[in-house]
């Protein structure tokens, strides 16, 4: 094994199965990464990572006392950063708040796939410390549904967008354009239907062709044409709607009251 992938890992979870089930994986899938330490509340994980300083923290969510959350939060309190995998079971809805934010999860039970997936990244950005910046972004997607924050992937690193701001998105090959309710655009390395899964559980969005997945609530008019349609947003930017679209379409921003 390449010396240069060598990982250090600890392990957080209340609950000692996860933690033997997750290390007995580590051992199977991936001997690369050494396993540092095991806590099983947040107070003794701050003491065993500032003692062992991780590459990676394997983090469970929910805890007694305090969640893995908090302890986040408390390590970028004082300026710590460490890139965290959070091991989760949580439901459909908190899963989207995490894709939103672009924070890296394991849902449980966790598969060998995906562990190897996560630890790949780990092993090609492990200099590279997350953003606490990301961490308050899932914190205020987990509290909302329809104003939350979408964290999107640029040259430098990442930049966070109000998904109220977003007007519509719009497919171009193999990236996306976010066009923004201030006439700005943000071209994204990342195909439509990343975007159209992360946000089709927030109630103002509609894909209406395949390359456009519009935000109804900056229409400022539609316009039928023949068996299609063209919206117009408050910018005065168009996108289309599609025959096989428009019928959901009209019934959804009725339903808006729009």
């Amino acid at each position: 094994m390449n010396k240069q992938l060598a990982i250090s890992a600890v392990l957080i979870d209340d609950a000692p199965q996860a933690r033997e089930l997750l290390q007995l994986m580590l051992k199977e899938l991936a001997p690369h990464v050494t396993i540092l330490g095991e806590a099983e509340n947040v107070d003794d994980a701050i003491k065993l990572i500032h003692a062992v300083k991780p590459d990676v923290i394997f983090l469970d969510i929910k805890m007694p006392g305090k969640s893995g959350l908090e302890l986040v939060e408390e390590l970028a309190k004082n300026g710590v950063e460490y890139n965290v995998i959070f091991t989760t079971a949580y439901n459909h809805y908190a899963i989207q708040a995490f894709r939103l934010s672009a924070i890296d999860y394991l849902l449980k039970p966790i598969q060998e796939n995906e562990l190897l997936e996560a630890i790949e990244k780990v092993a090609k950005e492990k200099n590279l410390n997350q953003d606490s910046k990301k961490f308050n972004n899932l914190l205020n997607n987990l509290q909302q549904k329809n104003n939350g924050t979408i964290t999107i992937p640029v040259n430098y690193g990442y930049e966070y967008i109000a998904i109220n701001d977003i007007e519509f998105i719009e497919a171009e090959r193999a990236y996306a354009a976010i066009h923004l309710t201030d006439g700005t655009k943000k071209i994204v390395s990342k195909p439509m239907g990343y975007f159209e899964e992360i946000l089709q559980h927030l109630g103002n969005f509609i894909k209406t062709h395949r390359s456009y997945l519009v935000n109804i609530s900056h229409i400022a008019a539609f316009r039928k044409k023949a068996e299609i349609g063209v919206i117009t947003f408050k910018s005065g930017k168009t996108a289309e709607v599609s025959r096989n679209s428009r019928k959901a379409f009209i019934e959804k921003i009725e339903a808006q009251g729009n």
